[in-house]
């Protein structure tokens, strides 16, 4: 059984306040001892008796003298091991730009739902996203559950946050039209291969930059996506070793024209690498940087930006080409259930809550199809009823 006591301690003022007194053992096993005042000798016993019965039920918590910001580089260190490197680098970052800066000086023991609240709003008005702020909770809770479980707080004071609603945007893709122009203005271009491919199978582009020549099949126009690019803890993007998802991993029959474009992608790549000789990183990559090795994402986009800006077509993302895909599928009546299947989507709902927008054309040619299959119908005959 714990230990404790209660004593009176006299003041120069003539009033009297009450020091408890208690023990517990640390990790290690050794006694720690724990000690506060209150105003009353009833105050004063049930707070002994709380912390007696918190430390013979093992969830008693000793007050840390940790700030939240060292707290933070401490779990980081303890919980990275288990992350993807791409996961510790968002996570380092949104730490260090977005957590620190406001709650890193405040003792954590002393953090409450109130600064969490306020972090939030504080985000809000520096003009960050609902989606950015919600990521920022899911580091932040994910953090202090740890410190719960290290028994460095009582329980978790981000539980039961408010968090901005994050309103679902209408993916921007382009038209036919303007697919189709882009792919024209672009057809000189080494990555227009690349976007081709994007477009035909509704790739994401860490998906294309990680196709390898043996997911490749030429004969048969198909491609297999089972990969996606990733990050590792040194910055550096690698082909990693499955899909974004389980979902993720498919097989997408692609267009003749889109198969051409790989064999001439393939001959040219075949010819650069002859050039390199011993400087040629043989990783089978489809899409690569020019040595063999994998595309920088963020390089790519710039290039990709570059490429619409030059064909005169609307402001899109490499991901547009991703929702472009499946819009033009959608907008030509090909089953959603294809849809979701070509995207890689974990369900049908999915497809179709992210492309509702489609749906209003769908119905409408549902109903003229409806109307040449039924004809007209029969004209009333006059003279009855109303």
């Amino acid at each position: 059984m714990a230990r404790g006591s209660v004593k009176a301690r006299p003041l120069k003022d003539g009033t009297v306040r009450y020091r408890v007194k208690w023990e517990d053992r640390g990790p290690d096993g050794a006694r720690r001892h724990h000690s506060a005042t209150r105003p009353t000798k009833k105050a004063a016993d049930a707070l002994l008796a709380q912390k007696l019965a918190e430390v013979d039920r093992g969830d008693f918590v000793a007050r840390s003298k940790e700030s939240v910001g060292a707290f933070l580089d401490r779990w980081l260190v303890a919980a990275s091991p288990g992350w993807r490197g791409a996961t510790e680098l968002a996570y380092r970052s949104i730490v260090r730009k977005r957590i620190a800066p406001r709650l890193g000086e405040v003792p954590l023991a002393r953090l409450d739902a109130a600064a969490i609240q306020g972090l939030y709003a504080e985000l809000l008005a520096a003009g960050y996203a609902a989606k950015s702020v919600q990521l920022t909770h899911t580091v932040l809770h994910g953090a202090l559950a740890r410190a719960v479980t290290w028994r460095l707080i009582p329980r978790n004071p981000a539980d039961g946050a408010l968090l901005p609603r994050r309103e679902r945007p209408v993916p921007v893709a382009w038209t036919a039209e303007e697919a189709t122009r882009f792919l024209a203005a672009t057809v000189d271009d080494d990555e227009h291969p690349l976007w081709r491919v994007m477009l035909d199978t509704g790739m994401r582009i860490g998906e294309g930059l990680a196709l390898g020549w043996g997911d490749v099949d030429l004969a048969n126009g198909v491609v297999t996506v089972h990969r996606t690019l990733t990050r590792t803890r040194g910055g550096e993007w690698v082909v990693g070793d499955s899909a974004k998802t389980a979902s993720g991993r498919r097989s997408v029959p692609i267009g003749g024209a889109t198969v051409a474009a790989l064999r001439r992608h393939r001959a040219r790549q075949a010819e650069r690498r002859l050039l390199a000789g011993g400087a040629w990183h043989d990783r089978g990559i489809v899409f690569d940087r020019g040595d063999g090795r994998p595309h920088d994402p963020t390089t790519v986009g710039s290039r990709f930006a570059r490429a619409v800006s030059a064909a005169g077509v609307a402001r899109l993302t490499p991901h547009g080409l991703r929702h472009t895909t499946a819009t033009l599928l959608l907008g030509a009546s090909v089953h959603p259930k294809i849809v979701q299947e070509r995207l890689g989507h974990k369900s049908i709902r999915e497809t179709m809550d992210l492309y509702s927008h489609v749906l209003p054309t769908m119905q409408g040619e549902a109903a003229t199809a409806m109307e040449e299959l039924l004809g007209g119908g029969a004209r009333p005959r006059r003279g009855h009823g109303g």
